[in-house]
């Protein structure tokens, strides 16, 4: 599995409430390396100085499961730093992703960096408002939150998971699809991440 290195793709900036911010994890950095972040030049999306993504070892490890099984054509809700979009997009057996991104802020500060292919579609829209015209999906991965508990799992992953199901392609044309939501086990049994 590949992850990009966002720290050479991504420029520091700021769009209203959003900034884009590199910092630097020294080898002396005993905090960082008590929770396993190795030291290296890291990027972090904030909104409001809360920390909406970055791509530490943390991020990495929540989304490999999706990144190792993406297949098909796939509808992701949240761009963030578009560390999932860029280790997907190159996959022979990704035909399709659609993103869908609540704000316009980091449509504008995020994707207009990242090196995208022909395969991603970027809509601006609220995921908990947006409905797909006829599209199906092999994968649907909803990656919105900036941190997660049992409230979260309970009043809005289920929620979410159950209104998209509709939008996931039969078992017949899909034997391998699937619906998930990021850190949802660690959410469903309040894991701090």
């Amino acid at each position: 599995m590949y992850f990009e290195n966002l720290s050479n793709i991504l420029k520091e900036g700021i769009k209203e409430d959003y900034a884009i911010n590199k910092f630097t994890i020294s080898k002396n950095n005993i905090r960082a390396m008590l929770e396993g972040i190795p030291q290296g030049e890291y990027v972090t999306l904030t909104c409001k100085g809360e920390v909406v993504m970055s791509n530490t070892p943390m991020e990495k490890r929540t989304n490999a499961y999706f990144v190792q099984h993406a297949h098909g054509d796939i509808l992701i809700a949240g761009l963030g730093i578009g560390l999932i979009v860029l280790a997907i997009q190159n996959k022979k057996e990704v035909k399709s992703i659609t993103v869908i991104e609540k704000s316009s802020d980091v449509i504008d500060l995020i994707a207009k960096q990242l090196p995208l292919n022909s395969k991603v579609k970027i809509i601006n829209a609220d995921i908990f408002k947006w409905k797909s015209e006829n599209d199906k999906y092999d994968v649907i991965y909803l990656d919105i939150w900036n941190y997660i508990n049992s409230d979260v799992y309970e009043k809005e992953m289920k929620p979410l998971k159950e209104g998209f199901k509709d939008y996931l392609k039969n078992k017949i044309q899909s034997p391998n699809r699937f619906i998930k939501c990021w850190a949802e086990y660690e959410a469903k049994n309040n894991i701090r991440l």
